[in-house]
């Protein structure tokens, strides 16, 4: 019954993180192009808000573990803070105020999955965990795809006034916070336990882990090479001198045909995950996005921007349990978190720069020669996880 409870809390949760994904990714950039005519410093910097607080995150789960309250409490609180940093964005008057207040609710949000990955790990067995956890990310893509089309079909509106779209994601967050403070399960007293190691020792402790320090620097260059397009996919959409495409038409590419895709392969990804080694998984997942990024960036009419989308919603399904969940084919039991910290400090520190990155190669090269270098990024990331694939520990657990 206890776990009934906590499917659905998660399922619920997952709705929430689907509208904040929405909103963080899509409509917070679109919101800066359109309404404010941000400076790209200020749209690099909404668009790393997320990745500042990942390399915040083994310093803030440090002091977060050092709380007696469970897992599930911490999250509850800090997606509180999401909805109270997104109000207070919705209130300023300034572009300066409207990007620190969004990135200050990013850096919160992103500090929600190293926890999560604790909690997944006490809940679900091994075997299982990739097919468990596709449900949530259905759930979070279902809410994006609500949500873009609500957003999007409002801010085409002659009277639309972007606040409403922050309002819509403070409602989310606190739903979402509500879930998590419903959720129920055994391991809460485990993760009290096991958080008695000092910061310096939790980061360090991993970093010992030569095949785990191995991966962190394919994944590093794999991250720089697809985060530096992120950002650009709505300037591609949205600029008078590319595709001039209206609010309603971006969101329908980047979050419905995107998301429809990406839900669509979830459950797919999920088994393949659990039942073939990692790194072919991985691979197999970068030869995919290479394709979608080369017809995304190289493609000048409405269809074609649909199919490199279509094709890089599907491989974000995988994408994404890759991301969450590769650590815990790698770390000891009880050390998951200090794992997926410091993985997602790194992804933290390429988030954060890549779009600045992109942003500059855009202006000297194009969109299409970003998306050039770009796969070849990929291309060499891939080389390196295939050095891995004879290592047993990426095999699959019963």
């Amino acid at each position: 019954m206890k776990n009934h409870t906590f499917v659905r809390s998660d399922l619920v949760r997952g709705l929430g993180q689907g509208v904040l994904e929405t909103g963080f990714g899509v409509f917070i950039i679109l919101i800066s192009i359109r309404f404010w005519e941000a400076p790209d410093f200020y749209k690099a910097a909404l668009a790393g808000g997320g990745s500042i607080g990942l390399v915040l995150t083994p310093f803030a789960i440090g002091v977060i573990s050092r709380n007696k309250l469970p897992g599930s409490k911490k999250c509850m609180l800090l997606l509180v803070f999401v909805a109270a940093f997104i109000f207070a964005a919705s209130l300023s008057t300034t572009v300066l105020f409207f990007t620190i207040f969004l990135v200050f609710a990013q850096i919160c949000l992103s500090q929600v999955p190293s926890l999560m990955i604790q909690i997944y790990s006490s809940v679900y067995k091994a075997g299982e965990r990739g097919k468990k956890i596709s449900f949530n990310l259905i759930a979070s893509t279902m809410g994006g795809l609500f949500s873009s089309f609500l957003f999007g079909t409002y801010l085409d509106t002659v009277e639309a006034d972007f606040r409403f779209v922050l309002w819509g994601m403070c409602v989310a967050a606190l739903i979402s916070s509500f879930a998590v403070w419903r959720m129920k399960y055994d391991g809460d007293s485990n993760e009290i336990s096991s958080s008695r190691e000092s910061i310096f020792q939790s980061i360090c402790n991993p970093l010992q882990d030569f095949l785990f320090v191995k991966i962190l620097l394919a994944w590093m260059i794999l991250g720089f090479g697809a985060i530096m397009t992120f950002p650009l996919r709505i300037e591609y959409l949205s600029r008078e001198d590319q595709l001039n495409l209206s609010n309603q038409e971006i969101a329908f590419i980047t979050v419905a045909v995107f998301f429809g895709a990406k839900v669509m392969s979830m459950y797919m990804w999920g088994k393949l995950f659990d039942r073939i080694h990692f790194m072919k998984f991985r691979i197999l997942l970068n030869f995919q996005m290479m394709i979608a990024i080369l017809i995304y960036f190289n493609s000048t009419t409405f269809m074609g921007v649909i199919i490199g989308s279509l094709l890089a919603g599907s491989v974000m399904g995988g994408a994404n349990l890759a991301w969450n969940l590769w650590v815990t084919k790698l770390a000891p039991a009880g050390k998951e978190k200090d794992y997926m910290s410091v993985h997602m400090a790194l992804t933290g520190l390429r988030g954060g720069a890549a779009p600045f990155m992109g942003y500059l190669l855009e202006r000297s090269i194009g969109f299409d020669g970003v998306s050039y270098v770009s796969v070849s990024m990929i291309l060499i990331s891939s080389i390196l996880f295939a050095t891995t694939l004879k290592e047993t520990r990426l095999v699959p657990k019963s």
